[in-house]
């Protein structure tokens, strides 16, 4: 992803997933302005690297992550690891690939809030996502949205039954990742139903 390879180099000199436990993350920066809620919603795509924790009815966890959206579906998100990469999803147009590359493994399905919420325990469709990371969440999400000086820095959604999201980024562009981000690569040697992948990937609690 353009842009973002000094972030990779970073993150895979490290440990970069780890198991988090509840909501005791801090909160950064202050709350956006107006006006920076409006910066975002003219974003046609975000680029960043940073941290998801999600806690609620529907799973537990924590992982350090790379990610781009590109308006009006478009999503990518890997999980590295100390060797390479662990987890990629993209998200596009209506259709939705997850790669376990370490085990030549992949799921293929619909851009649904379904495989969202079995993979990652986030019940949003890949869409929505988008729109919320961008300014627009739905109506059904409540977002708070937290900037250091200029940058975001971090963004939590809160859901009706009590689920709360946490984006906290290190770095971001409010430029979509460029090149071939958001594309499917080439077809791997298993695939693996929905339910497999998850376990597989082994996020949820």
């Amino acid at each position: 992803m353009r842009g973002l390879s000094v972030v990779k180099r970073a993150l895979f000199a490290t440990t970069v997933l780890s198991t988090l436990g509840g909501s005791g993350c801090a909160a950064r920066g202050h709350i956006a302005t107006p006006d920076q809620i409006a910066g975002l919603q003219r974003a046609t795509g975000l680029s960043a690297s940073g941290k998801i924790t999600l806690w609620g009815p529907r799973g537990r966890f924590g992982a350090r992550l790379i990610f781009g959206v590109a308006r009006p579906d478009a999503l990518r998100i890997e999980i590295p690891s100390g060797a390479g990469l662990r987890f990629l999803l993209v998200a596009r147009d209506g259709s939705l690939r997850a790669d376990l590359p370490g085990e030549d493994a992949m799921f293929e399905g619909g851009e649904t809030r379904e495989a969202m919420n079995e993979l990652f325990g986030i019940d949003l469709e890949p869409r929505d996502l988008v729109s919320a990371l961008l300014g627009s969440p739905p109506d059904s999400m409540n977002v708070e949205w937290r900037f250091e000086s200029v940058k975001p820095a971090q963004m939590t959604l809160h859901g009706k039954d009590g689920t709360q999201l946490r984006v906290t980024l290190d770095q971001a562009t409010l430029e979509p990742p460029g090149g071939k981000a958001f594309a499917f690569g080439p077809r791997r040697q298993t695939s693996l139903s929905l339910q497999e992948m998850a376990k597989r990937l082994g996020l949820k609690r």
